[in-house]
């Protein structure tokens, strides 16, 4: 029987949290450390943090390369933050470290329209130490990506793309309600929105990644951010929403050529949402049309894509890669 695979949790948060979690689930996955730089959680042993009733006998810190360099692990699972410029440092740790990073970092999801310099530094130095990099999730990651790609497997010709992803966002973690705008005024939304400090973040990456692997072209796109104002009070476990404030966003993302929709992404998160649902449409030969009622639980399939993932980039060639590049993940046991 092969040896374990060795993982690192970088980022402690409530997706770092239930991925660990998780790594503690599958038989071929050893959880074995924890890096975050909460001063709260620095110092605690990570079974207390996780909440296991038992202790696992590391404690977490906010020494990436101490933890990297004593623990050896094969691959990182990371969740910080959501952004290029701010997870460099963190992925070239990793790196240095001959770990593999599999990362919820959404702007990584498909960095090369973004930051093209970016990521050759990242593939670079991925190939140098001999390690992979990837991101994954569900959006980006799945639902607006991954899976209208794989639609269109069955497809002779592609011609549109439509995604819509309807989530009830009162069912999702407070950081997330927080991101969207939850029960903020609708002016204070607008200018959060024009200062770059809320909306969901993604959605560009995966409007990119769907048209360049099918060689779909713009000459315009057009991205909005909305409120969703709500006509009745609503409340969550976590925060209230009056009537008339702000229960989250639409967010829109659309690729025109010619003034004509050629892939359409339209997100709807807000809180109070009567159903969830995701969807997808291919324009092409032949038409396919797919609705899952009840849409694909945002936080679970996030840490189920990551976690998932670990076996195939651990065996994968070194590099910066895409989940589109890699073969598709299973459920492991």
């Amino acid at each position: 029987m092969a040896d374990p695979i060795k993982v690192v949790q970088y980022g402690l948060g409530p997706i770092g949290i239930a991925a660990a979690k998780l790594v503690l689930e599958k038989k071929n996955l050893q959880l074995v450390g924890g890096i975050d730089i909460d001063p709260s959680k620095v110092g605690q042993d990570i079974g207390d943090v996780l909440r296991i009733q038992r202790k696992l006998g590391t404690l977490i810190s906010d020494d990436a390369e101490g933890v990297l360099s004593q623990t050896r692990p094969d691959v990182v699972l990371h969740s910080t933050v959501s952004f290029l410029n701010r997870v460099e440092d963190q992925l070239q740790i990793c790196c240095r470290a001959k770990a593999s990073v599999v990362s919820s970092c959404e702007e990584l999801f498909y960095p090369f329209r973004r930051d093209a310099v970016f990521s050759q530094r990242i593939d670079e130095l991925a190939k140098k130490h001999g390690v992979t990099v990837m991101a994954t999730g569900v959006n980006p990651g799945f639902s607006m990506d991954v899976l209208p790609l794989a639609m269109t497997s069955v497809c002779t010709r592609v011609e549109k793309v439509f995604a819509t992803r309807i989530v009830d966002a009162a069912k999702r973690r407070l950081p997330l309600q927080k991101k969207i705008g939850a029960g903020l005024p609708p002016e204070e939304f607008r200018q959060l929105v024009s200062m770059g400090k809320l909306g969901h973040i993604g959605l560009v990456e995966s409007l990119h990644a769907v048209a360049d692997r099918l060689g779909l072209e713009f000459d315009e796109i057009k991205e909005t951010i909305d409120p969703k104002v709500a006509d009745a009070a609503v409340h969550t476990p976590y925060l209230k929403v009056k009537t008339g404030h702000v229960a989250g966003i639409l967010h829109v993302a659309i690729g025109l050529n010619r003034g004509e929709e050629i892939v359409k992404l339209e997100l709807q998160m807000y809180v109070g949402a009567e159903r969830s649902v995701d969807s997808v449409r291919i324009v092409g030969e032949p038409p396919i049309e797919l609705i899952l009622a009840g849409g694909i639980f945002g936080d679970t399939a996030t840490i189920a894509r990551m976690v998932n993932a670990i076996p195939i980039v651990h065996g994968s060639q070194p590099g910066l890669f895409t989940a589109m590049d890699l073969p598709v993940p299973f459920c492991i046991k």
